[in-house]
């Protein structure tokens, strides 16, 4: 196993890794989106039913999340400094670890459906909606969480070819499964809300099969779990204490998420498929940022380790650059056909009017969203998770949320939106700040 990020053309590297990436986000991206479209074709009641679901899934991305930052940590960094012997331990206690924690989040998921959607501002009518889509998704966490942590040591290889193809096929077989269990085909059924979660289990199946499949015979990293308790402790200690802040981190959104679609829901059901809608086509933007950030990732912590810092700082200057391009280009595309795009999912005039304006205030922002990601991966990838930990809880406790309130009761919906905007903005002045300082920080080298 050799660090290939330590040494040839950087813009090279960096597009090689983030072009695959992209490709694989949007596949997931669109794998929701299908899920908006075909549940949009339910009814505004079903797109509003799940919308109440979204934090959820990002609460439980965040658990593997977390663990994958550790795993992509501790094997780069690895990597970049020569002992490979560490590789295969770190990967499988990885591994085992999202296991476990996987199947207690099934345990507590299904135990809390009520009243957790209740405290969510769910109207009591559509609990039911709610339980029949949840009590299947969170039967399928195993298939999310083993692939995102199996697909984080992948990357931190340097390979963002193979997870990017495996998020594809996700995306492909959600697009296939959706309207068949959706709207039922032949001797199959249809089941509506809880259609649209069978068809996300069957999907994520084939991701979980692919990835174990790679780890243990192209790269030979899987190894017997099984080793003494002491040791596996040790190793899993060390993985939370880079993973623990690295799933704060990443729990700090689900969170936002789920006290903003309960201000949100304080205006009415339409608002609340609107903000849902528009979440999601913003995700479809980010895309290339989401890439970008995690092409920095296995990039940062090879040559970190590899004491490499030139190659770090003129990764972050590009990397900061081109997502400053890219959202501007977006923004004027959403300033003249934001609603064309708001209606492909949805054709009430009222879900359209809310998703638009959500767009038209919230995309210009993402600007300052992209250079906190950047900071934050950077950080993640050389173990500085609390520092990444620090900025988000910055950005969403100190400013997202009380701005949230205070705009939502003054300006009704859009000043929630308002209050994104500027929590977005602020966010990417803070996580530069963090990022110059660690810049700063480095020894002097003349590595290119």
């Amino acid at each position: 196993m050799k660090a290939r990020l330590t040494q040839g053309d950087i813009g090279s590297q960096l597009v090689s890794l983030a072009g695959p990436m992209i490709f694989g986000v949007f596949s997931i991206i669109i794998f929701n989106l299908v899920d908006t479209y075909y549940i949009g074709k339910l009814g505004h009641r079903e797109l509003a039913a799940v919308a109440f679901t979204f934090p959820i899934p990002l609460i439980v991305g965040a658990v593997a999340f977390g663990i994958g930052i550790a795993a992509t940590s501790f094997v780069s960094m690895a990597l970049g400094s020569g002992r490979s012997d560490e590789v295969s331990r770190y990967a499988t206690d990885s591994i085992s670890m999202v296991v476990l924690l996987g199947l207690i989040l099934v345990v507590v998921g299904e135990l809390t459906i009520e009243p957790l959607f209740l405290f969510m501002g769910a109207p009591k009518d559509l609990i039911p909606m709610i339980a029949e889509y949840m009590r299947v998704w969170y039967l399928s966490i195993p298939l999310i969480v083993v692939p995102m942590t199996g697909n984080s040591i992948i990357r931190a290889m340097g390979n963002t070819k193979f997870p990017a193809m495996v998020m594809a096929v996700a995306g492909l077989g959600n697009f296939i499964f959706d309207p068949i269990f959706i709207f039922g085909l032949g001797p199959i059924p249809a089941m509506g809300l809880k259609g649209a979660a069978v068809a996300t289990a069957l999907s994520r199946f084939f991701t979980l099969i692919a990835a174990v499949y790679v780890l243990k015979r192209k790269y030979n990293v899987l190894t017997s779990p099984f080793i003494p308790l002491r040791k596996l402790l040790n190793n899993w200690r060390k993985i939370t204490q880079v993973a623990f802040p690295a799933f704060l981190n990443n729990l700090v959104n689900p969170i936002a998420m789920l006290v903003l679609t309960k201000l949100v829901a304080s205006h009415g059901e339409i608002i609340v498929a609107g903000f849902g809608v528009g979440t999601r086509i913003e995700a479809l933007f980010s895309i290339v940022l989401i890439g970008i950030a995690a092409s920095l990732s296995p990039f940062v912590g090879q040559n970190y380790g590899a004491k490499k810092y030139s190659r770090i700082k003129t990764a972050l200057f590009m990397a900061n650059k081109y997502s400053s391009i890219w959202i501007f280009i977006c923004g004027v595309l959403l300033m003249f056909f934001s609603k064309n795009l708001v209606s492909v999912f949805n054709d009430n005039p009222e879900v359209i009017e809310v998703a638009s304006t959500y767009l038209k205030i919230m995309i210009f922002s993402i600007i300052g969203l992209a250079l906190m990601q950047n900071s934050v991966a950077s950080h993640n990838s050389i173990g500085k998770s609390k520092i990444s930990l620090l900025i988000n809880l910055l950005r969403i406790f100190l400013i997202h949320i009380p701005l949230a309130v205070v705009l939502g009761n003054v300006y009704s919906y859009e000043g929630i939106y308002w209050a994104g905007f500027i929590a977005n903005i602020l966010g990417g002045v803070i996580g530069t700040y963090f990022l110059i300082k660690l810049v700063k920080s480095f020894p002097v080298d003349s590595s290119v």
